[in-house]
């Protein structure tokens, strides 16, 4: 297992190759994925193998296009990859930076349907700690978002936590 350091302000990608194989959940069609090390300041970027053109998709929060039963993200030409959140999960959990992932399919596999799977191919290789710290968001005051449905709000501190309440009606 690896011992994440939370001090560790540097950027990180993974030791070695990681080869997945698995079923979309949605698609049910088989899937191959291959993890790349990457270099400082890459970020997480998905290739659709099975394209020709256009076929880079960055894995960042303004690629979102859908959140309905799966996160999805998409590219200007609007290829997509859907079902990302347990892979993204697992990067985010083990502070991984910079990862290209080659992908033959529309979707990433489900796996067990955890993070659990990523975390353990990526525990296997090893974590590698670049030489360049992480670009860091630092909240300096208080943020809040409201509309008629929901609210959320950002209040400075000095450790990360989170306190949320869903009340759905049914």
């Amino acid at each position: 297992m690896i011992d994440i350091n939370p001090n560790n302000q540097n950027q990180q990608t993974i030791k070695d190759t990681i080869f997945v194989s698995g079923i979309g959940l949605h698609s049910g069609k088989q899937v191959e994925m291959k993890l790349l090390p990457a270099e400082v300041d890459h970020g997480v970027k998905f290739i659709r193998s099975d394209k020709n053109t256009d076929n880079v998709i960055d894995a960042i929060w303004s690629n979102v296009s859908e959140t309905v039963l799966s996160t999805t993200i998409s590219n200007d030409s609007s290829l997509k990859i859907s079902t990302i959140e347990h892979l993204m999960s697992a990067l985010s959990g083990l502070h991984i930076d910079n990862l290209t992932i080659y992908i033959n399919a529309a979707e990433v596999p489900i796996m067990d349907g955890s993070s659990r799977p990523f975390v353990d191919l990526i525990e296997n290789v090893g974590i590698k700690v670049q030489n360049k710290k992480r670009k860091l968001l630092n909240v300096k005051k208080t943020i809040e978002v409201k509309n008629q449905n929901g609210s959320v709000k950002i209040i400075p501190n000095n450790q990360f936590s989170i306190d949320f309440e869903i009340d759905f009606p049914s």
